[in-house]
């Protein structure tokens, strides 16, 4: 994932995750398959640009 795929998934996921918070008031959310894809991958990346040996800084 680039810097510009990140954010778009990031956008995505956390205006899902705010809709899903925002409509219920149950104390479990399901994502789907796809969504939980999106997340991994974000996270991965997250934790890659943070990474002191990932050369982004």
């Amino acid at each position: 994932m680039n810097e510009e795929m990140i954010r778009e998934a990031a956008r995505a996921l956390a205006a899902r995750l705010k809709h899903l918070l925002d409509e219920s008031l149950a104390c479990e959310i399901r994502l789907t398959r796809d969504e939980a894809v999106l997340a991994q991958g974000f996270a991965e990346s997250v934790a890659d640009l943070l990474s002191p040996s990932s050369g982004g800084k």
